[in-house]
C-alpha cells in the first residue's frame, strides 16, 4: 500500500473550520450563560415583587380588621351617646316638674 500524503492546504483547511467551530461554540456558551443571568435576575425580581405583593396584601387585612374594630368601637360610642341623651331628656323633665311643683307652692 503507498502512503498518500495530503496537501497541506486542506490540513490548514480543517483548522480553521475547527477554529471557526470553536469560536461559534464560545460565542453560544456565552450567549446561553447570558440568558440564564437574564432569567435568574427575572426570577428573583418576581420573588421579591411577589413578596411585597404578600407582605401589601397582610397590611390591606390587617388595616381592614383595625377599621372593622373602629366601626364597632363608633357604633358603641353612638349607641352611648344615645342613652345619655335620653338620660338627659328625662332629668330634664324630673327638673321642670320640681319646678313646676316649687312654683305652686309659692
Amino acid at each position: 500500500m503507498a502512503l498518500v500524503k495530503k496537501p497541506a492546504s486542506s490540513t490548514a483547511a480543517a483548522a480553521a473550520v475547527s477554529g471557526r467551530t470553536s469560536a461559534a461554540q464560545a460565542r453560544e456558551a456565552e450567549a446561553q450563560r447570558k440568558r440564564a443571568r437574564t432569567l435568574a435576575k427575572q426570577q428573583q425580581a418576581a420573588e421579591r415583587i411577589a413578596a411585597a405583593a404578600a407582605q401589601l396584601a397582610s397590611g390591606i387585612n390587617e388595616a381592614s380588621a383595625a377599621a372593622e374594630e373602629l366601626k364597632r368601637a363608633a357604633d358603641q360610642i353612638a349607641a352611648g351617646a344615645e342613652e345619655a341623651s335620653g338620660a338627659a331628656q328625662e332629668s330634664l323633665a324630673a327638673f321642670r316638674q320640681v319646678t313646676q311643683a316649687l312654683a305652686r307652692q309659692t
